[in-house]
C-alpha cells in the first residue's frame, strides 16, 4: 500500500501525483480560463436567485398581510 492509498483510506488529503491542469499550451490555457468563467457566471446566477426568492417572498408576505 503506497501512501497515497492509504491517505485515501484515512480520508486525509494527498498532494496529486501530477498536477491535472498544465499549461503547456495555448489551448489548455484557454479551457481553464473558460472554466474560470463558467464558474463565475454560475456563482452571479445563484446570488441573482437568491435575491429574486428573497423578493418574491417579501412581496407574498405584503400580500398575504394585507388580506
Amino acid at each position: 500500500m503506497n501512501e497515497q492509498q492509504l491517505n485515501e483510506i484515512l480520508g486525509t488529503i494527498s498532494e496529486p501525483v501530477k498536477n491535472k491542469f498544465e499549461l503547456s499550451s495555448r489551448l489548455k490555457i484557454a479551457e481553464i480560463q473558460r472554466m474560470t468563467r463558467i464558474f463565475h457566471i454560475n456563482e452571479e446566477q445563484k446570488n441573482k436567485h437568491k435575491m429574486l426568492a428573497i423578493k418574491y417572498l417579501a412581496t407574498m408576505k405584503v400580500v398575504y398581510s394585507n388580506n
